[in-house]
């Protein structure tokens, strides 16, 4: 995980916790569980992680979401994640392969730039204005964890609760 902040970028784990902290996003680094080669599924790789982490916050389920350069209509897939929005439900995404880059603006301080790899787990609160991109390599495979079934719709109005926190 590197957090860009103006000009100054963060690159220690624990900075990076403590920074997104200060802004109520919650960030954890995952180990897969499982070794074996022959089990390719995220969600078993991890999953007394995303249990831990479903009791924790209260979701209810978990799925695998891939994108990359030969997904069929991806600019038009992106182009809903990178226009600033918010949701009302956080957004958890644990990335197991690619990268990825979270644009945060938390409306007190300057917008900044969480870029995510294997092995970040990032939950943005509900009700955070950011927005999403893929890297230049267009290559991401994320968990997505939710209160409810899959669940996802941006909200593009500035209509936002800023007392929400998550810790």
């Amino acid at each position: 995980m590197k957090i860009k902040i103006n000009t100054k970028t963060i690159t220690d784990k624990n900075e990076a916790k403590t920074f997104l902290s200060k802004y109520g996003l919650y960030a954890d680094f995952w180990q897969p569980e499982v070794t074996d080669s022959s089990i390719s599924d995220p969600l078993v790789k991890y999953k007394n992680q995303i249990e831990k982490l479903k009791k924790k916050f209260g979701y209810a389920s978990a799925d695998v979401c891939a994108m990359s350069s030969n997904t069929q209509n991806l600019d038009k897939m992106l182009s809903a994640f990178i226009k600033e929005h918010h949701h009302s439900d956080d957004e958890v995404r644990f990335t197991v392969e690619g990268e990825g880059i979270f644009g945060i603006n938390p409306l007190t301080d300057p917008p900044f730039e969480v870029y995510v790899e294997p092995g970040d787990l990032l939950v943005v609160p509900a009700d955070t204005r950011h927005w999403f991109d893929l890297t230049d390599k267009k290559n991401i495979c994320c968990i997505r964890v939710f209160k409810e079934n899959p669940k996802w719709e941006a909200i593009y109005e500035m209509h936002v609760n800023t007392t929400t926190s998550i810790s």
